[in-house]
């Protein structure tokens, strides 16, 4: 099992690059930290179609990608 630690790191760290690019590609839709601590009325639950709301679900599956990988990460033994 030990020789699966560096092709995980690998894809790790490719997936830690996209998952970083993805986010900055996305367009801010709320007024950041000041409306989620009360500062606005905003509804985060909207999600519009098209380029964003694929980046959207790109970004999740990117997301739980990376979780898994670092639980993989933590599991497999290094060499």
């Amino acid at each position: 099992m030990t020789f699966l630690f560096w092709p995980i790191l690998i894809i790790f760290l490719l997936v830690c690059v996209l998952l970083t690019a993805v986010i900055l590609f996305q367009e801010p839709k709320q007024g950041g930290l000041g409306d989620a601590l009360g500062g606005g009325g905003g509804d985060f639950s909207t999600s519009s179609g098209g380029t964003a709301g694929g980046l959207h679900r790109l970004t999740i599956a990117l997301g739980v990608i990376w979780g898994l990988l670092a639980l993989a990460l933590a599991v497999v033994p290094r060499v």
